[in-house]
């Protein structure tokens, strides 16, 4: 939303076209910008993708500039793009990872290739994919830009006061006296939440003064639900569903948690550390970029429960290690990924392409 509100400021008319169905798009629409619904898909041979081509190709007469995100979409919406319009592709991780198989990375590897030929830009926003950009498109058209940025104003530990936070819990139904560990993701086979309840079933073994909360929705929600009251740690682990306040319940959060396989640059490493947040994540692509392991929390394997309950007690253990790691991960949001930062990134970008 900041780059709609940097084109809006700068004079452009803003369109925005996505998948919208079941989705909140009220904080767009505030905007005033025209919001266009296509049926992109996240599966890249899916039929609905061809309705999208021919939607996307008959929306793009009306605009110049195409800012796109997401693999799916971008790759659809370049390949109908034409000679008169600046196209620049923001990476938010490749589709094609180091955990994924050899085909499937193969496959989006070579729709890369393809697609880097309709594209004016292609911005990175994290190391590993930085050194495969260069193997995808000519380094004239690679830019390396630190994510969408951060609001360090809005995720600001410092304006939540004790008080702020003894009522934050107590509307969650929290005990005060309990540590709190958080998740933000969607609930999808990606994100594993089930590492997540498999690791609390094994910290609950060494202390019971924690709850774990795991934050959004999505295809694995009651099947997660489920499966923490099979597991009978529904007095441990809270599903809060989708939520609009995420400062607020990272100001009573102790520890953060991303245990994904797969990301690019995650936004919610990002929130926890502007709120020092000391985080457990995975070593992936993207995370490292953002957790530096024993200086600002923790990286561990992937699908591995023993480690993300040693390294979350770890951190429940030690009160001083936890302030310390919180407060080098806030330096490093403030140093490298606010808002400011990026769009002065971002803007290069345009006046590299003589669209600002």
């Amino acid at each position: 939303m900041p780059h709609i509100r940097y084109f809006l400021n700068k004079g452009y008319d803003v369109g925005v076209a996505a998948n919208t169905e079941n989705s909140d798009v009220s904080r767009i629409e505030e905007f005033g910008v025209t919001i266009h619904h296509v049926p992109f898909s996240r599966k890249l041979f899916d039929k609905g993708n061809l309705k999208s081509y021919k939607i996307m190709k008959n929306i793009m007469k009306d605009y110049h500039i195409l800012h796109l995100h997401t693999p799916i979409s971008s790759f659809i919406t370049r390949l109908a793009s034409s000679k008169s319009h600046k196209v620049i592709y923001n990476v938010h991780g490749f589709h094609f990872n180091e955990n994924g198989k050899w085909t499937t990375n193969q496959l989006y590897l070579a729709t890369e290739k393809i697609a880097a030929l309709k594209s004016d830009k292609i911005i990175i926003t994290n190391l590993d994919d930085l050194k495969i950009a260069y193997k995808i498109a000519s380094e004239k058209k690679i830019c390396y830009v630190n994510g969408v940025g951060l609001d360090t104003n809005l995720y600001n530990i410092e304006k939540f006061l004790s008080q702020d936070k003894q009522t934050i819990k107590l509307e969650l139904g929290l005990d005060q006296n309990k540590k709190i560990l958080t998740h933000i993701a969607e609930f999808n086979d990606n994100k594993r939440q089930i590492d997540i309840v498999n690791a609390c079933e094994l910290l609950k073994e060494k202390t019971q003064d924690f709850i774990i909360l795991l934050v959004g929705t999505g295809e694995n929600f009651e099947g997660i639900q489920r499966y923490i009251q099979e597991k009978h740690l529904d007095k441990f682990i809270k599903c809060l569903g989708f939520r609009k306040d995420i400062p607020r319940i990272l100001s009573v959060t102790d520890i953060g948690l991303l245990v994904s396989i797969r990301e690019g640059l995650p936004r919610s490493i990002m929130e926890m550390m502007a709120m020092k947040v000391p985080v457990v994540a995975t070593n992936i692509r993207g995370n490292r970029d953002l957790v530096t392991n024993g200086e600002n929390g923790f990286l561990i394997p992937i699908k591995n429960r023993e480690e993300i309950a040693k390294k979350c007690f770890v951190l429940m253990s030690n009160e001083d290690l936890s302030n310390q790691y919180g407060e080098v991960g806030r330096q490093i949001i403030e140093d490298y990924f606010s808002i400011e930062t990026v769009l002065q990134q971002m803007e290069k970008v345009y006046r590299e392409l003589d669209i600002v």
